[in-house]
């Protein structure tokens, strides 16, 4: 289920990434990690280690 809902919002960033960061902002401290992983994945190097790191 993570996978599927990762993949969801990878597909989303797709059409529009800046609601997609707008929507990680608030939720990615919540989200189960392999869905995040599958989200950010194509995102910019920088941008993905943040998210990854906490540090957004």
């Amino acid at each position: 289920m993570h996978k599927a809902n990762g993949w969801l919002l990878r597909e989303m960033g797709n059409k529009n990434e800046s609601e997609l960061i707008s929507f990680l902002n608030k939720h990615y401290q919540e989200m189960p990690r392999t869905c995040l992983r599958y989200a950010i994945e194509k995102l910019d190097e920088q941008v993905r280690q943040g998210y990854l790191k906490g540090r957004v």
